[in-house]
C-alpha cells in the first residue's frame, strides 16, 4: 500500500539569510521538524519531507511586488520567473505515489524544481522552474 507522507513546507530561508529573522528561523525549525518526524515515525511507516519551493507567485509576493517591496525583500528575484502554488502539490502527489522514493528522502530536503527536473513534471503553464539552489 501507499505510505503516508508528511510535507512541511520550508524554503532555502532555512539555510540562509531571506527575509527577516523570524523567517529563517521558523523555516530551520520546518526542516527539523521533518528530520526528526522521520527517525520517531519510521517505526510507523510514516515518511516526512520538507519541501523547498522556489520564488513562489503567493498572494502575499505579488502583493509585495504591486507595492514595489519585492525586489529589495528578495534579494533581487524575478517573480515572473516564479512557479505556482499547485507546482510543490504536482511534487507532493509524485512522491506519494512512489513509496520507495519517499522512504528513501524521508527526513531530508526536497527541492521542487530539482524533483520535477528529475521526475519529468512541470507547473501548471509547462514550464520548468529553475531551482534557486
Amino acid at each position: 500500500g501507499t505510505r503516508p507522507l508528511i510535507g512541511i513546507i520550508s524554503s532555502f530561508g532555512g539555510k540562509s539569510y531571506t527575509f527577516n529573522v523570524a523567517y529563517g528561523v521558523g523555516k530551520a525549525a520546518a526542516d527539523r521538524l521533518a528530520s526528526d518526524m522521520s527517525v520517531q515515525l519510521s517505526k510507523y511507516n510514516v515518511d516526512t519531507v520538507a519541501l523547498y519551493p522556489g520564488l513562489v507567485k503567493t498572494e502575499g509576493n505579488i502583493e509585495m511586488e504591486k507595492r514595489g517591496e519585492w525586489e529589495e525583500a528578495s534579494g533581487g528575484f524575478d517573480l515572473a520567473m516564479g512557479e505556482s502554488p499547485r507546482f510543490s502539490g504536482r511534487a507532493m502527489a509524485l512522491l506519494t505515489a512512489n513509496s520507495d522514493m519517499m522512504k528513501e528522502r524521508s527526513g531530508k530536503v526536497v527541492v521542487v524544481a530539482e524533483l520535477a527536473k528529475e521526475l519529468g513534471f512541470t507547473d501548471v503553464d509547462g514550464r520548468l522552474p529553475p531551482s534557486i539552489r
